[in-house]
């Protein structure tokens, strides 16, 4: 209990950092930051409005006392820009994101896991180096060269899937939502399969050399049991670790994917709000994106107890 205590609180001050930069960045970056979250070209009485409105004239501290204020009472201003509300874009546009970075890591997992397995147990086959090629081939692609290739062959050649996609909720037609998202989705997943295909064979083959898994085969356990339930179970801490870092990453792909396939993102949402100035969009949406990358950090340490009783009872005797 102490421990999660600890770690709650290193995820407070790690949110309160991060978000603090952010806001001094956007706010040194803009020549006027009024005018800018104004939307531009617009009156100076109107400017001078949002300058009150959100203690831009402040110091940085007083401002993200304010900032702060409104995103306890989930509060994130207006964007002049887009002509709605911070809440309402991020309604619109968070959940075709989350769906595309959850059936990304999905995929990832789907297609790494099998994988490794079978190639560590199958060490320096024609299986594991063919797989080591293939996992060396997606680690050099970057996503959009992914997502030409996928929207080429499977979505202009063989008019699988659309090339278009557009956000349908997985609860509103299933079928629709899988059509609309497995390009995107596998643009992502495809590369976070060989990341985690090679760092879980790596692992892997360490763990089959070791004495519990000697004394395993010795007691005449079937192979499947040892591979699947112990030496799977031993070697995953590196692969949540990967899963929780890459957590973050997957927004610089979202984005990509997002854009190829104009899919109504957040990612799409950030590159917009750059490229336009819109400070409080930035600062929401790396406000959520710090959010979750270390609320999982915190699950995923947490977690390592249960994976691994030897880090439990370590934390037990501190």
């Amino acid at each position: 209990m102490r421990y999660a205590l600890q770690r709650l609180g290193q995820f407070v001050l790690v949110f309160l950092i991060v978000t603090f930069i952010i806001m001094v960045v956007t706010r040194i970056g803009s020549k006027d930051p009024a005018r800018d979250l104004a939307g531009g070209l617009v009156a100076q009485e109107q400017v001078d409005q949002v300058r009150e409105l959100y203690k831009l004239d402040q110091p940085f501290v007083v401002q993200y006392g304010y900032w702060m204020k409104n995103l306890v009472t989930l509060d994130f201003g207006y964007s002049y820009a887009q002509n709605q509300s911070v809440n309402d874009m991020l309604k619109q546009r968070l959940l075709p994101s989350l769906f595309i970075g959850i059936w990304a890591m999905f995929i990832g997992l789907l297609l790494a896991v099998p994988a490794a397995i079978y190639s560590a147990y199958r060490r320096d086959g024609l299986f594991d180096k063919s797989m080591s090629t293939t996992s060396f081939a997606f680690l050099s692609m970057p996503p959009i060269v992914i997502a030409v290739l996928l929207s080429f062959f499977i979505g202009v050649k063989l008019k699988w899937f659309p090339v278009d996609s557009d956000y349908v909720a997985l609860w509103d037609n299933p079928w629709q939502h899988f059509r609309n998202f497995i390009l995107p989705s596998f643009t992502l997943g495809l590369g976070l399969s060989a990341v985690w295909t090679r760092l879980l064979r790596a692992d892997l083959i360490n763990t089959l050399q070791s004495d519990f898994i000697m004394l395993a085969r010795a007691k005449g356990m079937s192979p499947r049991r040892i591979l699947w339930v112990h030496a799977l179970r031993a070697s995953a801490l590196s692969l949540i670790t990967s899963i929780a870092i890459q957590m973050g990453g997957l927004i610089g792909g979202a984005v990509v994917a997002e854009q190829f396939f104009a899919m109504p993102g957040i990612g799409d949402r950030l590159v917009f709000a750059i490229q336009q100035n819109d400070l409080l969009v930035v600062q929401a949406i790396t406000a959520l994106l710090a959010i979750v990358v270390v609320a999982v950090n915190l699950l995923v340490d947490l977690f390592y107890a249960v994976i691994d009783p030897r880090i439990r009872h370590a934390r037990a005797i501190k």
